[in-house]
This record gives structure tokens, sequence and C-alpha cells, in this order.
């Protein structure tokens, strides 16, 4: 599933440990704020969604519903 996020469209995914991540979708968005390297490849990055504010978390869960 796809969500945006600060003007960028992300991959919504559950990673390995089941934690809500958002995973890039372009290697330009591993700049934005909170993304984390992750991996081993080059394009690993994701954003932890427990990280964000409540409000932010809130607007991702309204476009997952």
């Amino acid at each position: 599933m796809y969500v945006k996020y600060k003007g960028e469209r992300l991959r919504y995914i559950k990673d390995f440990y089941g934690r809500e991540v958002l995973w890039i979708m372009s290697s330009n968005q591993i700049q934005m704020p909170g993304m984390t390297f992750v991996g081993g490849y080059p394009n690993e990055y994701c954003i932890f969604i427990d990280k964000l504010s409540v409000e932010e978390q809130e607007e991702i869960r309204e476009q997952l519903a």
C-alpha cells in the first residue's frame, strides 16, 4: 500500500519485526527527515512510523483506512 508523507509517495509495510514503516520508492527520498538506513543494500531506507508525531501517525492511518 502507498501513502503520501511530506509530499512524497512512500510504501507502507511492516518490517521483519512487525513494526510499521514507510519505505522509500526512489533514492532521492533518502534525504527526507527521519529516514533511517536499515539494510545492506544501498536503497534500504525507511521511516519508522512509531517515531513520528501522533498527528503524523494519524495522517498516515487515515490513508490506510
